[in-house]
């Protein structure tokens, strides 16, 4: 090699950085359901053991791969429950990031894109990872690390694979279940305790069907998540979705109740009173009954007393009501 010795080291030098490159230097990621063109409720409804979960990824050099041909990490959000995983990881590139060029390597940063379950806007960058990339001139091959939960690394490639995506979600989709009927919450009393019932039906079938039963509530200023005891002010849910006895792992989609609130209410629920004498009536209803203790004699037991506030501009002050009790 012509300039000596130094020309030689140099050349030693870019080789061993560029080992990644080479076949043993990586490894394939060559799942089609990590394509951002593959809905991942295909693979939730009907087998869910193929999701993919790149938790327990060891960490190393990977190159993507979808059906045999070169595939690259996306660097616009991806949806929640595309790339055959519930929260897919992208690569974030900045106004003044971009991709490396032939023989680069660069430090950027992957997002995974969540969607929070009462929440109506999606957080496409809740969780950020680092990821090295290089590339190898024919293709780009990325320094992964294993996720946090079940997310997974996306790929995309050309444009003709949603149609043979489309065709293996047909092949993956056995007969589902019948999903439940929606059906609202009801509070019911019994005895002295409070009960919320979540009732649903399915169509009739010809296999004994199961249900999965899950309880959200969504409390004034924070989301509980144990579900251990109702507080007035509570926004409660439930969901189900069905199985066959036979195939407990196959599940219909979740169908959601409508939502139910457990507290007071008021109508109109603010009114603004002046000074000239008229009457303003104020409804107070309770969206759940008042309990009793069973042996109690004394009629301050079975009711509650209310603490109503006036807003006046911006001095906020309680008012002492003599004429009437809010009870």
């Amino acid at each position: 090699i012509p300039g000596g010795a130094n020309n030689c080291a140099s050349l030693s030098i870019s080789v061993t950085e560029a080992l990644e490159c080479y076949p043993g230097g990586h490894q394939i990621l060559q799942s089609p359901y990590r394509s951002v063109d593959f809905d991942s409720s295909q693979l939730q409804q009907s087998a869910i053991q193929d999701l993919i979960c790149d938790h327990s990824l060891t960490p190393g050099w990977y190159r993507f791969l979808i059906f045999d041909k070169p595939a690259e990490m996306p660097t616009k959000c991806v949806e929640m429950n595309h790339c055959g995983t519930q929260a897919p990881i992208w690569l974030s590139l900045t106004e003044s990031e971009s991709m490396p060029l032939p023989g680069e390597i660069k430090q950027l940063t992957a997002c995974a894109t969540w969607q929070f379950f009462f929440s109506t806007t999606k957080d496409c960058c809740i969780f950020r990872i680092p990821v090295s990339v290089r590339n190898c001139g024919e293709f780009f091959v990325y320094l992964l690390q294993p996720t946090q939960g079940c997310m997974g690394y996306c790929a995309e490639g050309e444009e003709a694979h949603p149609i043979i995506l489309q065709n293996l979600c047909v092949l993956i989709s056995p007969l589902l279940p019948p999903p439940p009927r929606r059906r609202p919450v009801v509070a019911e009393l019994v005895e002295a305790s409070v009960y919320l019932r979540c009732t649903f039906d399915v169509p009739l079938t010809n296999s004994s069907v199961g249900f999965i039963v899950t309880w959200s509530r969504l409390a004034f200023s924070l989301l509980e998540l144990d579900g251990i005891s109702l507080r007035l002010g509570d926004r409660i849910f439930c969901s189900s979705s069905s199985f066959f006895l036979e195939k407990p792992d196959i599940q219909s989609l979740p169908v959601e109740s409508s939502e139910f609130f457990a507290g007071i209410k008021l109508h109109p629920e603010s009114l603004n009173i002046s000074k000239d004498g008229k009457e303003y009536r104020l409804t107070i209803e309770s969206r759940i009954p008042i309990p009793c203790p069973k042996f109690s004699q004394l009629e301050n037991d079975c009711k509650i007393s209310l603490k109503l506030n006036t807003v006046d501009e911006d001095l906020i002050f309680f008012w002492s009501f003599h004429s009437c009790r809010c009870e």
